[in-house]
């Protein structure tokens, strides 16, 4: 049986190297993006060798958005095709009144993963084949955190990009989003008092990685919005 190829961005380490670890056990050759986490990365892909797997790596900074085109075909070129494109890779930053971190927050989170699915979904559109699916955030979309309004509107604009972009890919592309609560502790200890609870991570990986399955076998499913975040959405956020 042939394998099907998988770009995952952002996916040496934590939910992104969970995700590449799953598709590799389910027919996908992985490719492993990048930006600074590149021991991470290699080790990801010696791992997978040590199973049989083959799996390619690539480096790029989503924060340069005039290069997306270029990054998209080297992408297409690691193993001649991608048949899913799982846009994982994100940022959470204060803004600080810094218009660089403001533009770094929608550049990674927002306006790489439009350039990225326009790209990489004309190449589908080609195939007449192909899934997106976009990794959003269920608690930032009720609960508006003032210290992070780029990061905000970054994960509302997930959504709109997720409806649009299933009416411009053509009935044999799907594109769906699937929003998370805290699955995982933020890196950063001061951030972590936004997110009300957080979950086992066995249970939150696990509940992520049945929703991708989910999304590729189900043909019809496009343009929709899953949340995963155990009805922590409903809850009033004071910060």
């Amino acid at each position: 049986m042939n394998k099907k190829v998988a770009l995952v961005t952002g996916s040496a380490k934590r939910i992104g190297k969970e995700i590449v670890l799953h598709l590799a056990n389910n027919n996908y050759q992985p490719l492993i993006h990048y930006n600074q986490s590149g021991k991470e990365a290699r080790n990801l892909k010696k791992s997978l060798i040590d199973r049989g797997i083959v799996s390619k790596i690539i480096k790029y900074d989503l924060n340069n958005i005039n290069n997306i085109k270029k990054f998209s075909r080297e992408c297409i070129k690691k193993f001649g095709t991608i048949d899913l494109l799982i846009n994982n890779a994100s940022i959470f930053i204060e803004d600080k009144n810094s218009d660089d971190r403001i533009l770094k927050n929608l550049n990674i989170n927002l306006i790489s993963t439009i350039l990225l699915s326009k790209h990489i979904g004309d190449h589908m559109i080609k195939r007449c084949s192909g899934n997106i699916i976009n990794i959003g955030d269920a608690i930032c979309l009720t609960n508006h955190w003032t210290k992070f309004s780029s990061y905000t509107i970054s994960k509302m604009g997930l959504d709109s990009l997720t409806k649009t972009f299933s009416k411009n890919l053509k009935n044999s592309v799907r594109i769906n989003s699937i929003n998370l609560g805290a699955i995982l502790k933020p890196s950063n200890k001061k951030i972590r008092s936004l997110y009300k609870k957080n979950y086992k991570t066995e249970t939150g990986i696990t509940s992520i990685l049945n929703t991708i399955d989910y999304i590729i076998k189900n043909k019809k499913i496009n343009g929709q919005i899953f949340n995963i975040d155990n009805g922590e959405k409903l809850m009033v956020n004071a910060n």
